[in-house]
């Protein structure tokens, strides 16, 4: 039941920088060091360079993202609306060989405490990536240059009805991302279509899909700010963050699996690791990997997650395996921590508890460490990855139900647990609180 407002956008000049391909980038946490020297080649006004600026000895990277940001405002390479809108956003890309449109728009959200204000969290986060966002937001006053991407419930879709007439010309923006998908953007100042939006959303509780370090570092600013009783001009205030708002209805939505990687064990033997399974998990194997029963291995997993919970297992020395727990009850006896039992049918938190946890000794306070596993979204990208590694597990992808039950039960799944596709876009569309002078 959150309020949302237009706000007074900031955005890249094209006429400055060109096409906005060349300088808008995936959200920071999928920026590697090599994807920040590319984009630092790409463009000398990349939005790497506020948002994931490099480290140099000598230097305070937050307060050179601080002091790019004002020289590109004073050279208006980054300009802002000078009327408050509302932003269409369509993202149109491929999936398994057919073009998808997945429709929202762009606002300022109403913060609020989960539970209160009916925003609902359903992911862990990390103290690492929260307490860098909350230097870079203080260093560059309040500037988002990244999304939270916010999910609601609504069959009709009556937001993204109010707002259709406003898509039918050009767009304002648009910019095609790393992966050849289209980002497009239109801006609406209808008084009328507003109201209908704000109406709307103002019956609905909403679930954040992405950016839940970046929410909880918004409020975190908040209250700093009102510790330091610093004033603000509307509509741009720190009590509301820009979101982007998708429906769940919507026939556009994606979401891809992460798999996980795991190595740095002291002594991992794959023989041991399957006898222990075996005590819960049916257990097929696949005998030494190649392409092909690689792809059977994917085929089966995807059929098996529709009626069991199943991961598959593979081996740097071509051991390929698929695991499909007997019975749902073992997930809810067998995960000793005190979930409720919507939690403890996830996969994610099967995988985490009896499997990594139980099995290889990797405990959630490791995880969270970020110790022991790191994470991929694509099966090509785990088999690429088996010689470094001990072993990988692939799954299924998270299932929007499931995101909004255990959000609505105020519990959260373990990190990396959903992986919305495609991306929303840094430096597409931005804000920036106007503190008051």
């Amino acid at each position: 039941m959150p309020r949302i407002f237009p706000f007074r956008a900031l955005h890249y000049d094209a006429a400055k920088v060109g096409s906005l391909d060349s300088v808008v980038s995936q959200p920071y946490d999928k920026i590697n060091e090599e994807t920040q020297r590319k984009y630092y080649e790409r463009h000398p006004n990349h939005i790497v360079r506020i948002a994931k600026t490099k480290e140099e000895a000598g230097k305070d990277k937050y307060a050179e993202a601080g002091k790019t940001l004002e020289r590109w405002l004073a050279e208006k390479v980054i300009v802002r609306e000078t009327e408050p809108a509302l932003w269409i956003s369509h993202q149109v890309f491929k999936f398994n060989g057919e073009t998808r449109t997945r429709k929202g728009f762009v606002a300022l959200g109403e913060l609020s405490e989960f539970g209160k204000g009916g925003v609902h969290a359903h992911e862990k986060t990390l103290l690492a990536p929260k307490k860098d966002r909350f230097a870079l937001m203080t260093a560059t006053r309040g500037l988002t240059e990244g999304h939270i991407f916010m999910l609601y419930g609504d069959p009709k879709n009556a937001a993204n009805a109010a707002l259709d007439p406003f898509a039918k010309g050009p767009p304002a923006l648009e910019a095609k991302d790393d992966y050849g998908e289209i980002h497009r953007a239109w801006r609406v100042t209808d008084a009328k279509a507003i109201a209908a939006v704000q109406k709307d959303l103002a019956a609905r509780d909403i679930f954040i899909a992405d950016g839940h370090h970046r929410y909880e570092v918004a409020l975190q600013y908040r209250e700093e700010c009102r510790r330091q009783g610093l004033k603000c001009e509307e509509p741009e205030t720190y009590d509301r963050r820009m979101m982007t708002f998708i429906n769940m209805e919507d026939p556009g939505m994606v979401i891809f699996p992460t798999h996980r990687l795991v190595s740095g064990l002291a002594s991992f033997s794959v023989k041991d690791a399957l006898k222990k399974l075996s005590a819960h998990f049916d257990v097929k194997d696949y005998g030494p990997a190649d392409e092909g029963q690689r792809r059977e291995l994917m085929e089966d997993l995807r059929i098996e997650g529709q009626v069991k919970h199943a991961f598959g297992l593979a081996t740097p020395d071509g051991g390929l395996w698929l695991l499909s727990l007997r019975d749902e009850k073992i997930a809810e006896t067998e995960i000793r921590e005190k979930r409720a039992p919507e939690w403890k049918r996830l996969d994610v938190a099967i995988l985490h508890s009896l499997i990594l946890d139980r099995v290889l000794g990797i405990t959630a306070e490791m995880v969270e460490r970020e110790e022991k596993v790191s994470y991929c979204r694509h099966a090509e990208e785990a088999w690429a990855a088996l010689p470094g590694v001990q072993c990988v597990f692939l799954l299924n992808p998270t299932k929007l139900s499931e995101v909004r039950v255990v959000s609505e039960k105020g519990e959260r799944m373990p990190q990396k647990s959903t992986d919305f596709y495609p991306k929303l876009l840094t430096g597409f569309i931005m804000n920036r609180v106007s503190f008051a002078r």
